[in-house]
């Protein structure tokens, strides 16, 4: 028996409100027996289609879109939702049909243009996508979403700078639209726009102060900027969310050490060592840590329990082997320079240059400059990082070859097109089978991490032609030949230095007592050397 028209009223009312209170089963249950007692209504099924996606029971629903469909074929909201849940299903080409019919239709239903586009995103056809985000805006210029869609889709093509002056666009019209926001900030970030980027995470840091990822990437830009208080102070707050964030954890580390903080070092990486007691790197970099600290014992410990992960690690077993005979530290282990600076590469050249007002690469330049060379030369930059000394030197270079541990590091130089080759490798290992096949070695700010210095001397000369150039800078040690500092990077007397290369048969062209850098807003005074071979 068919219900009145005024029951049918109340009924739909009771059905809404059981709706809006989250009651879906109730909900539904009513709207059903609304379709049962009444005539089919497009209002009801709509309503009814929506409990069901809500309930994520979407043949459901569409099958009830599509009857509130030819119930109101002109109603676009109707074929909306229907096209929306189609593609929920995955089910794009359907969700297309019915978008081009409402776009046919009814040509001024814009969201139909913005959701269309987002159809063809998903089915990857990004140019197809963009068209139909950009006729939203055409016909709507303030329309959020269209912009937002049409900024994904254009990065997707990478196409970044147009994704970038999307967003920002964008921004102008809805200053805090958040997710736009923090999206272009991680997009400048990738195009080391770094202001930029870091003014724009500040501003979703004021709106979002506790998000995760814009912490993290504060801070990760921060780092490219060689900013590393800053840098610290975001990972920290971080930290703060996800207190037990490994990776985090070994930053902070990594950080403090380059900061010279070396207490606070440790601590954050026994903090990584306690929820990841099987982590080589944090073995590892514990063990330089608490040599910088010229704690023996306790370096003593991180090394084996390195070596217990990786038991065919050479380095650390000759670490091993010195510490446990009471002998002097050599050299860093390779494996350490090869995380630090791995883990360096990206904020590697702003630190340098910025906070820590690197000199070296000039200051070689400037006194090999003085021997008013007038020839070009066959030059390997031993230890060349990122290139800071084959930049300066480029312009003297008949071939160069860059030389280092760190990948990461060789791949920045790489975009720099200066080397003639990049060759990951230790240096005295690379060095042992170049006889006379060079007129100068470069060695800016390398043998810092090594502290004896006999087998890098030998292969050097052997490594040069008769007349060859030998340039180096090392830290100052006024107590014994060689000792490891609190940055854990070596220092060297200036007797031993030249000791060694009377031995090995070069003649001192220039010496230099000079400052090299900043450590701790401290300057660090270093030996400059060229040497020529005879």
């Amino acid at each position: 028996m068919r219900k009145s028209k005024k029951q049918s009223i109340t009924d739909l009312a009771k059905a809404h409100e059981l709706h809006k209170a989250g009651r879906l089963e109730d909900a539904k249950n009513a709207y059903l027996a609304i379709l049962a007692q009444h005539p089919p209504s497009a209002e009801v099924l709509h309503a009814l289609a929506i409990v069901y996606t809500r309930q994520q029971q979407f043949s459901e629903a569409i099958d009830h879109l599509k009857s509130a469909v030819e119930l109101e074929p002109t109603n676009p909201t109707l074929q909306l939702h229907l096209a929306n849940v189609l593609k929920l299903q995955g089910l794009f080409n359907q969700a297309e049909t019915t978008l081009l019919h409402l776009i046919e239709t009814i040509p001024n239903c814009i969201p139909a243009y913005n959701n269309l586009g987002t159809v063809l995103y998903s089915k990857g056809q990004l140019d197809k996508a963009i068209e139909y985000y950009q006729q939203a805006i055409h016909k709507r210029p303030d329309y959020i979403d269209a912009y937002y869609n049409l900024g994904l889709a254009l990065y997707k093509q990478n196409k970044i700078s147009d994704a970038i002056q999307t967003y920002q666009t964008l921004l102008t019209k809805a200053k805090d639209h958040i997710a736009a926001r923090f999206q272009l900030s991680c997009w400048l970030l990738e195009q080391d726009q770094l202001t930029e980027s870091i003014e724009n995470f500040l501003f979703v840091e004021k709106i979002q102060p506790h998000h995760f990822e814009t912490q993290t990437n504060l801070a990760t830009a921060y780092l490219k900027a060689g900013n590393l208080p800053e840098a610290k102070s975001h990972y920290i707050k971080a930290l703060e969310l996800r207190p037990d964030d490994i990776q985090i954890l070994f930053n902070l580390g990594v950080i403090l050490m380059q900061l010279g903080e070396v207490d606070q070092a440790i601590q954050y990486y026994q903090r990584a060592d306690k929820l990841n007691h099987d982590d080589f790197s944090i073995h590892n970099n514990l063990g330089i840590a608490f040599l910088a600290k010229q704690h023996v014992g306790f370096a003593l410990h991180h090394f084996q329990e390195a070596l217990r992960l990786q038991p065919q690690n050479t380095a650390i077993q000759y670490t091993i082997e010195a510490l446990s005979k009471n002998q002097l530290l050599l050299a860093a282990p390779p494996d350490y320079i090869t995380t630090l600076f791995d883990a360096y590469a990206d904020h590697y050249e702003p630190h340098l240059l910025q906070a820590l007002d690197y000199q070296v690469p000039a200051l070689l330049l400037e006194i090999f400059k003085s021997t008013r060379p007038s020839s070009l030369f066959d030059i390997a930059d031993l230890g060349c990082g990122t290139g800071l000394c084959g930049v300066a030197f480029k312009p003297l270079a008949k071939t160069m070859v860059g030389v280092d541990l760190s990948e990461k590091m060789l791949n920045i130089a790489k975009q720099k097109n200066i080397y003639n080759d990049l060759v990951r490798n230790d240096l005295t290992v690379f060095l042992s089978d170049k006889h006379q096949a060079y007129d100068l070695l470069l060695a800016g700010d390398t043998l810092v991490y090594m502290g004896d210095l006999e087998a890098i001397f030998k292969a050097a000369n052997a490594a040069l032609r008769p007349q060859g150039y030998f340039l180096f800078n090392t830290e100052i040690s006024d107590t014994a030949n060689y000792t490891m500092n609190q940055s854990g990077r070596f220092a060297h007397q200036q007797s031993y230095l030249e000791k060694l290369a009377a031995q090995h048969h070069f003649e001192i062209v220039l010496y230099k007592n000079v400052i090299t850098r900043l450590q701790n807003n401290e300057p660090v005074y270093g030996h400059l050397y060229m040497l020529r071979k005879v």
